[in-house]
């Protein structure tokens, strides 16, 4: 296949939006209606990269943001791009503490953050970074309208980090020192681009390094499960800046087929179907658990969604009800894998398979833009393991130009993961299953939360698979208790479906369906109008579940009835 839509840099796509469709809209902000053109769009960036450049940031410097979904912060990652500095965007919910312990990591230049807002007054997390990270040379605080003291010492508002009279200062300047042109030059497709904190569910986050290539390639990946481009593209982007999934995935992958993004600050249910409606969005990107709350809105039916063409989830695995009510919403709909150290994306599921084909997997590679394969454990001097045939479970591994440099900073935790011969090894677990005219990925669960009891492995996936074929039964979870007879022992939490009654002994018997070292030692009811705990981007929180579980096993054990057959 050609490559033609492999340009070599991320901006090389405003580059060429702009110049094909200059009044095509490149965003729109739901809250206030603002529309940006790709011409505006890359005016913008080239005028925020002169600012950046005239604060001293350089090729290789960090820039750290604590801020919403919103044109401005996407304007200011081109304008990193453009001249080689590499953005890293926060998420909204740490503590400041947790804002200390991550900057630390890559010892940020320039931070940008929100004034106070309903949530929170995010000044308090700008005078700690002004206070206790002595790197920071900038603080940029986004307070739209700043009343008379609300700016805090040391920092400048927005407005006047973009001064008119300034800015035209430096673009008279530029044009007689040619300085955005020569750092521009200098960007190659290998050039960082943006750090992704992983979401540390074991450990502490670490910084994930993305490059111009690695974002591309992901781009054309979702982009082709998608299906649509140009002015057919036309997606509602409501999730955080923080994760892969409110950048390079949604946002960048916009750009890249030169579309438009909907724009929501924050996700709301309400808010997200109503900026479909209004705006005519034509795709939709969500995990699974948003979804549910859009159909869980009372009036759901009224708004207008025959515009959506194309629904995609990722983040969960989902059973047929789910594909089915999805199917209603849109005529096109799919999944793929993937993860922050591959930008996104790297499988996606084929267009017009059945529900039944689609469930279960996570879709099939695309080889002439990134491999993926399925591998033995890495070996003990770094190289990888072998590759397995279909059918037989491996690890699932990413092959480049899809795989991260790797962690800033880290590369003890880098050779972890990055084979010597550039492979990524994900720590999922999988297999391949010939479908005829493709070969399908099948997701068997995390390499760390696999169950060991009785001398087995034991998947997750599978039992709450199984699980979750009992009627009324919304959603299964499965975590690995230590247990001194079995090493692990298999503890299920089930959410039954509103208005439904079930018990442990009826799950527990319909599990007699399984194999022995399969069956759950334990069930616990989880109420149906509780949510179970999520990660920051609305995954079940498996760290939580199995921390509530060993609680449990604990009472249990001082009763007799843990550690026994």
């Amino acid at each position: 296949m050609s490559k033609e839509w492999k340009l070599p840099l991320l901006n090389s796509y405003l580059e060429k939006w702009a110049a094909t469709a200059p009044d095509r809209e490149a965003m729109i902000q739901y809250e206030d209606g603002k529309t940006v053109t790709y011409k505006q769009f890359l005016e913008s960036v080239d005028l925020a990269a002169l600012k950046l450049l005239d604060l001293g940031l350089e090729h290789g410097d960090r820039l750290a943001t604590m801020l919403l979904t919103f044109p401005d912060h996407y304007v200011l990652m081109y304008a990193c791009f453009k001249i080689g500095v590499i953005v890293a965007p926060l998420d909204l919910r740490l503590k400041e503490n947790e804002v200390v312990r991550d900057l630390d990591k890559i010892e940020p230049k320039a931070f940008f953050f929100l004034g106070p807002t309903p949530a929170r007054d995010f000044r308090v997390v700008g005078e700690t970074v002004r206070d206790r990270c002595g790197y920071v040379r900038h603080l940029v605080q986004f307070s739209p309208a700043p009343q008379p003291g609300e700016i805090i010492d040391g920092a400048v508002s927005v407005a006047e980090f973009m001064d008119p009279e300034k800015i035209k200062e430096l673009k008279e300047k530029d044009q007689r020192t040619g300085e955005l042109a020569r750092a521009y030059a200098r960007i190659t497709p290998q050039t960082p681009a943006l750090i992704i904190y992983t979401t540390g569910t074991t450990g502490e986050p670490k910084p994930a390094v993305l490059t111009h290539e690695n974002i591309i390639v992901q781009n054309e990946i979702l982009a082709r499960g998608i299906g649509l481009r140009k002015e057919e593209f036309r997606m509602v982007l409501n999730l955080p800046p923080s994760h892969v999934a409110g950048t390079s995935e949604g946002p960048m992958t916009t750009f890249y087929a030169g579309g438009t993004g909907i724009m929501l600050r924050v996700f709301d249910p309400r808010q997200t179907l109503d900026a479909a409606a209004k705006y005519r969005a034509t795709v939709l990107g969500m995990i699974p658990t948003q979804y549910r709350m859009l159909w869980a809105v009372p009036d759901y039916n009224s708004f207008d969604l025959s515009s959506v063409k194309s629904a995609i989830y990722a983040g969960s695995a989902v059973d047929v009800p789910f594909l089915e009510q999805l199917s209603k919403m849109a005529p096109h709909f799919g999944t793929g894998l993937g993860m922050t150290e591959n930008a996104g994306f790297a499988t996606f599921t084929p267009p017009d398979i059945s529900v039944e084909e689609m469930a279960g997997q996570v879709g099939r590679p695309f080889p002439d833009v990134a491999e993926v394969t399925v591998r033995a454990p890495m070996r003990e001097d770094g190289t990888a393991g072998e590759e397995l045939p279909d059918g037989e479970i491996g690890e699932i591994c990413y092959h480049p130009p899809i795989v991260f440099p790797g962690y800033f900073n880290q590369p003890e935790e880098t050779a972890k993961v990055i084979s010597k011969e550039g492979i990524l090894y994900t720590g999922d677990l999988g297999f391949f299953k010939n479908m005829g005219s493709y070969r399908a990925l099948y997701l068997s669960g995390r390499r760390k939360f696999v169950i060991k009891q009785k001398g087995y492995n034991v998947f997750p996936d599978e039992v709450q698979a199984h699980i979750a074929t009992y009627p009324g039964v919304a959603v299964a979870e499965v975590v690995g208790v230590p247990h001194s007879l079995f090493d692990e022992g298999i503890f299920a939490f089930v959410q039954p479906k509103p208005g439904v009654e079930l018990t442990a002994a009826e799950i527990m018997e319909h599990c007699r369906n399984i194999a022995s070292y399969k069956r759950p030692q334990h069930v616990e009811i989880w109420p149906a109008d509780k949510m179970m705990p999520l990660t920051r981007l609305g995954k079940v929180d498996k760290i939580q579940l199995q921390n509530i579980a060993r609680e449990t096993a604990e009472e249990l054990r001082q009763k007799g009835l843990w550690d026994a057959e």
